[in-house]
């Protein structure tokens, strides 16, 4: 997402390119492990081992990386984006999307209010000269 890419280049540590090519890397060793595993042959043995000692470092780098990570917070919706099988960065953009409508929602509503304001002033000030002349007295006051 944004957020996450805006937050990786601020990363001077480095700590998210490190988890992500964790990441990577492990993918990329348990599909090594299925290919391998779905046309077992006995002489791939050592291979299969090599590589699910691999994927248990992987598994266990992860674990020791998990405490520099406490701090990050993934929206709920982000997630239900990638389970979705969504791309997560869509996540931003309907955000930014949504924001936008609603800002244009907002705005409409504040004309109509002041919209509606000018006109009950303009007929009370007819209906109501003194009574007016007072208000807007004290509207001048503040």
């Amino acid at each position: 997402t944004l957020l996450y890419t805006i937050k990786f280049e601020m990363d001077t540590s480095g700590q998210f390119k490190e988890l992500i090519d964790t990441l990577e890397d492990l993918t990329e060793t348990v599909k090594h492990v299925g290919i391998i595993a779905c046309d077992f042959e006995e002489q791939s043995q050592d291979v299969l081992n090599t590589k699910i000692n691999d994927m248990v470092k992987g598994l266990k780098r992860l674990n020791d990386m998990k405490d520099g990570f406490e701090q990050v917070q993934v929206p709920y919706e982000v997630l239900s984006y990638i389970d979705q099988g969504r791309n997560p960065q869509l996540y931003t953009k309907d955000c930014l999307e949504k924001a936008k409508q609603k800002n244009e929602e907002v705005k409409e509503k504040i004309n109509t209010l002041q919209t509606f304001k000018d006109t009950l002033v303009s007929e009370l000030k007819v209906s109501v000269p003194a009574t007016m002349e007072q208000y807007g007295t004290s509207q001048n006051m503040r």
